[in-house]
């Protein structure tokens, strides 16, 4: 029993301190995204209704699942739970198989992971996403962990996988073989297109597989049109308030405050500033700058914020809307936090405010959610640049989901890399001019006192020289010269 004890623990100890063996990892990552996810399950089980489990777990496999699709309102809460809770462990156990080192975009990935478990997204249509990018990695002879990020955040395309796949207009069979073909062909193109898109948005869009995903379905989108076939956008949304929803992100966040801010003060560790003073840009982790404990109450406070501001509003906390805020949840591991976030959640609700959408609209809120993928402009040029972007944000998203025909779950992500390319050149030109014009002022300021002093000279009068107090005043020292002897003259033959 004692031999059995030591190999488990030697066994979790080269899983959970795999720095140990030149891996670079956080202590513990695993175990936790393990436990979060069995807390998940755990309300999923509480919720469960188990009399129509089986169907209702069919019917969102068979699902054509493109945008809109709510798990909830196609089946239950509780199935809708189940399947963001596979979907997670899924994600989690990939990772942890390829020993993947938890940071803060590992951790991102696998909260959208179940954040888009509520809508769209399942086992059948994740699994040619996954196999396209493998065989990617084969074909360039490179390691899977390498790319196994992009598989994660590239399921956005999975509802390409299941409108093909289980297409009524289309022959059983043929329709799946054409569903899977082009789901592992998609996969493929997927990362090249996110390793070269990623560059483009200069590091202020969280959700740069997210644009990826939004040209490639549009690409789709296009092609499909060109042969007539129709892809019909949809909108499956639970109208009916969840308060069981709500009284489980409240769980959720308070668990996150609560363990991490008592493991960090334990440790001694307890840094918030360091948190709320990030950049926000995604090659600069949170995780890994401030640590996990702190990177928790993080997670935990935008829970709350989010939460919040969904209840204000009078909005439902349907499918959509819980699986936005997981996934913000997720990138607040990667540069999301209170006050970088707020700036762009008052320039959506402004947005929405004047548009002819209401307020509290499924659409409306899910775009003010995932807003917060630019909360690096918020940092870079300031609250009023990160205004500027979640209006403009909150206008792009409401009129793009026509491209891609709701083939792309990540519809936010396709118009926050948009909107990046658009605005974020004109942010810079502003800061160029506001930067030139303070120079101007501060050199004109530092030349106005020789200015004032050459004036006070040129008003003074005119003294002669010689009545200065007696003494002769010369600009520059006097020469003293030297008086030259005269010439002699002698006739010849004339001497001295």
């Amino acid at each position: 029993m004692s031999k059995l004890f030591a190999f488990f623990r030697v066994k979790f100890h080269n899983d959970f301190h795999p720095h140990t063996k030149g891996m670079i990892s956080v202590h513990n990552g695993y175990s936790l995204l393990f436990l979060f996810n069995l807390l998940l399950f755990f309300f999923a089980m509480l919720f469960f209704d188990p009399r129509v489990a089986v169907e209702e777990l069919k019917l969102i496999l068979f699902s054509e699942s493109h945008l809109v699709t709510d798990y909830i309102a196609m089946t239950s809460v509780g199935s809708a739970l189940l399947n963001s809770s596979l979907m997670t462990f899924v994600a989690i156990s990939i990772c942890y198989h390829y020993r993947v080192p938890i940071t803060g975009g590992a951790v991102s990935a696998i909260f959208m992971v179940t954040g888009y478990g509520f809508f769209g997204k399942n086992l059948l249509n994740f699994i040619p996403i996954f196999l396209g990018v493998r065989l990617y990695s084969y074909f360039m002879n490179e390691p899977l962990k390498k790319f196994l990020l992009i598989a994660l955040y590239g399921s956005s395309v999975s509802p390409i996988v299941s409108y093909f796949a289980f297409n009524d207009s289309l022959p059983p069979y043929f329709s799946l073989v054409m569903g899977y073909g082009i789901g592992i062909f998609t996969g493929f193109l997927m990362v090249p297109m996110a390793l070269y898109f990623q560059g483009l948005f200069q590091s202020v869009s969280l959700y740069s597989a997210g644009f990826t995903s939004g040209m490639l379905c549009t690409l789709v989108a296009a092609i499909c049109r060109m042969f007539g076939l129709t892809i019909e956008l949809r909108t499956l949304v639970s109208q009916e308030q969840q308060p069981r929803l709500i009284l489980m992100m409240l769980v959720l966040g308070s668990v996150f405050v609560g363990y991490g801010s008592l493991m960090a003060i334990k440790k001694k560790r307890l840094n918030m500033r360091a948190i709320w003073s990030h950049s926000g840009k995604i090659e600069r982790d949170i995780l890994r700058d401030t640590g996990v404990y702190n990177t928790m109450i993080n997670m935990g406070l935008m829970t709350f914020l989010l939460v919040a501001y969904v209840v204000s509003i009078g909005a439902v906390l349907n499918g959509p809307v819980i699986g936005a805020i997981f996934c913000v949840i997720g990138f607040s591991a990667c540069g999301s936090h209170v006050f970088n976030s707020l700036p762009l959640l008052a320039g959506v609700t402004i947005a929405n405010l004047l548009s002819v959408y209401t307020i509290n609209e499924t659409v409306t809120v899910t775009s003010a959610i995932f807003a917060m993928m630019l909360c690096a402009v918020t940092n870079a040029y300031g609250w009023k640049g990160g205004l500027v972007v979640g209006f403009v944000h909150a206008s792009m998203v409401l009129n793009i989901d026509f491209l891609h025909g709701g083939l792309n779950l990540y519809n936010n992500g396709f118009s926050g890399g948009l909107v990046a390319m658009m605005i974020i050149p004109l942010l810079d030109l502003s800061k160029q001019l506001w930067q030139k014009s303070a120079d101007q002022a501060q050199a004109t300021k530092d030349e106005k006192p020789h200015m004032d002093l050459k004036a006070q000279e040129s008003e003074q009068p005119l003294v002669p020289l010689d009545q200065t107090e007696g003494k002769p005043k010369f600009s520059e020292p006097v020469k003293v010269l030297k008086p030259v002897a005269q010439k002699k003259h002698y006739r010849v033959g004339e001497w001295e």
